[in-house]
């Protein structure tokens, strides 16, 4: 159904998810965090599925999105992703994106928000 996209200072963001989600919506919500100027200085991005009632990606678009990270992440390789989700199919989706041999950033699935700022928290600097 959409995303919002919220920075946080300094050098975060959070992609709160929520409704019904495409793999469309999340490939526009990468497209646009990767295209903003402030992309250079991110070192999380937080991809919050907690409002999540469904999601709809094709194994082919996660690694689309991945594909497209791994050319981000030559431009930017300090950033960690943290994935927040408890709905089965977003965390099948988070797990699978972690795991694809595209991906270069270091990212983990948590259950809470709390869990994934720890996480966060325990490298920033």
């Amino acid at each position: 159904m959409g995303y919002e996209l919220i920075w946080e200072p300094p050098g975060g963001i959070v992609k709160r998810h929520f409704g019904g989600v495409t793999g469309q919506e999340l490939l526009a919500a990468v497209l646009a965090t990767e295209g903003d100027r402030r992309f250079d200085a991110l070192r999380y991005v937080i991809n919050d599925f907690t409002d999540c009632t469904g999601l709809s990606v094709a194994d082919s678009e996660l690694e689309e999105i991945a594909a497209i990270d791994r050319a981000a992440h030559a431009l930017n390789a300090r950033i960690r992703i943290a994935i927040v989700a408890t709905l089965p199919e977003a965390v099948a989706a988070g797990s699978a994106y972690a795991g694809s041999p595209l991906n270069r950033y270091e990212t983990r699935v948590f259950a809470t928000m709390r869990e994934a700022r720890d996480w966060l928290a325990s490298a920033v600097s």
